[in-house]
């Protein structure tokens, strides 16, 4: 498993561990969290694009 993959798989789980908190600041966490994985899977799909690139 690369690196990157590696890294962008504990962000998702990150992410969804800040989905799951509740308290007063839910909705900022609850953001948070959804925007991180947003990322983290937008980040593997590049890599996935760049890879197929190459090949």
């Amino acid at each position: 498993m690369d690196k990157q993959y590696a890294v962008a798989v504990i962000l998702i789980i990150f992410g969804l561990g800040l989905t799951q908190i509740q308290g007063s600041d839910g909705s900022f966490l609850m953001g948070l969290g959804i925007g991180t994985i947003a990322i983290s899977l937008v980040w593997i799909v590049r890599i996935i694009i760049r890879d197929l690139k190459r090949r």
